[in-house]
């Protein structure tokens, strides 16, 4: 096995702090900024089902407003110093990140922590924000891409709580009181829940400025019982809509982020539809014209992840398209593929892997998964040498494993006579 070339990678520095919360920082050679990630180790996996969607909208909230400084006030003060300040929520993180130069660091920490720490939720914006959000679940609902992989994951991950959008549904962000949201705000944003990623232009002084900045109180959120994963559930799955498209997912759950199947199972989606070259884009689109887009990826959880293929076409095409997805899961679970093309596809993997890793908020956010997923730094050399011991033998059978078509979930969504592939 012959890796490339790679220098030695120093872990980041790591620090507990005395509420449990723990601090990671790194250097990012030749950057002029400096990106921070508080992340919490809870999404919208962990929320309690009659409250969906909960988790993201505090990370709404927590720019509405505290006892010093409204909505308004918020933005203007991040922005006067520069500051870039944004939030997302993931199945199983709530994370909000900073970007700033050096200089400003202490005065955005001090508006991002009373944000965190400080925020009222009034009644008034909570409505308004609620109304928000909701208009953010319908505009999924009339996005076809978003509606048929909802209803995929929906249908992928049955009763496992993975099943749930973020977003929550209408019904459930209705439900949501103001005294939920406090106790939710209340049980997650502590210490033990804590992950501070720090890296870009930092010295001793940034990493101690963060260490001081915050204030959240000790514990954990007391998280529902652990979920089985899912067993498979396949079956085909029709949602009809007058579309001109057809709209089709396709894919099986997996394994968890620290499985030893899990760099065999990116590799094997790339070579079947991460690129230009790769299987079902040469098949689908080059060879037969029978849809614009076609890709495969595979996603990981703590606990299970899944292998996937999206397309979409014209009505005439779909199931077309279908089966030709169909011809060539089988073709690599007969063992049809060789060394160059695993080759060619493990060089494409490696170079995302690598160059994905540039910049200080990509390192940010590396540093806070690596802790939350494995609770370790993984070094890229561990990572490459994973990538090299995917070999020809391992490839085929995560084929004959996991492109079994008798555990496949398909959902069609568009014009309903072209839907009868149930």
């Amino acid at each position: 096995m012959n890796l490339p070339p790679m220098e030695k990678e120093s872990p980041p520095q790591r620090r507990v702090l005395g509420n449990g919360a723990v601090l990671l920082s790194r250097f990012t050679p030749g950057a002029h900024g400096v990106s921070l990630g508080v992340w919490m180790k809870t999404g919208s996996r962990h929320e309690d089902a009659a409250l969906g969607g909960i988790s993201h909208l505090l990370e709404h909230m927590v720019f509405k407003g505290t006892r010093r400084r409204g909505a308004f006030e918020l933005s203007r003060d991040m922005e006067a110093l520069g500051g870039n300040l944004d939030a997302f929520t993931t199945k199983e993180t709530t994370a909000y990140t900073l970007r700033v130069l050096p200089g400003q660091l202490p005065a955005a920490l001090e508006i991002l922590a009373e944000m965190l720490e400080e925020s009222t939720h009034p009644e008034d914006q909570l409505i308004l924000e609620k109304d928000v959000v909701i208009e953010e679940i319908l505009s999924s609902e009339d996005t076809p891409d978003d509606f048929v992989h909802e209803r995929f994951i929906e249908h992928l991950f049955g009763s496992h709580p993975l099943s749930r959008p973020i977003l929550g549904t209408k019904e459930t962000v209705t439900a949501i009181g103001r005294d939920d949201l406090i106790a939710h705000m209340d049980a997650v944003h502590r210490g033990g829940n804590v992950v501070f990623a720090l890296s870009g232009a930092i010295t001793s002084g940034e990493i101690d400025a963060v260490a001081q900045a915050f204030h959240f109180p000790p514990g954990r959120p007391p998280l529902p019982p652990p979920v089985p994963a899912p067993r498979p559930a396949p079956g085909h799955f029709s949602y009809p809509r007058d579309l001109t498209q057809l709209y089709l997912e396709i894919g099986v759950p997996t394994v968890g982020m620290d499985h030893p199947d899990r760099y065999g199972l990116v590799l094997l989606a790339n070579l079947l539809g991460g690129g230009m070259s790769s299987r079902l884009f040469q098949r689908v689109r080059e060879q037969e014209g029978l849809a614009y887009s076609v890709y495969s990826w595979a996603d990981f959880n703590a606990d299970t992840g899944s292998l996937c293929t999206s397309l979409c076409a014209s009505v005439d095409k779909g199931l077309r398209a279908l089966e030709v997805v169909a011809e060539e899961y089988q073709r690599l679970r007969r063992g049809e593929v060789g060394e160059e093309e695993i080759e060619m596809n493990r060089n494409q993997v490696l170079s995302a892997m690598i160059l994905s890793l540039e910049g200080s908020m990509h390192q940010m956010s590396r540093l806070a998964r690596e802790e939350i997923y494995f609770g370790r730094f993984v070094p890229l050399e561990e990572m490459i040498r994973s990538l090299y011991e995917v070999d020809r033998d391992e490839l085929v059978r995560l084929a004959e494993t996991y492109l079994d078509p008798t555990l496949q979930t398909v959902v069609g969504h568009g014009p309903a006579h072209e839907l009868a592939f149930a």
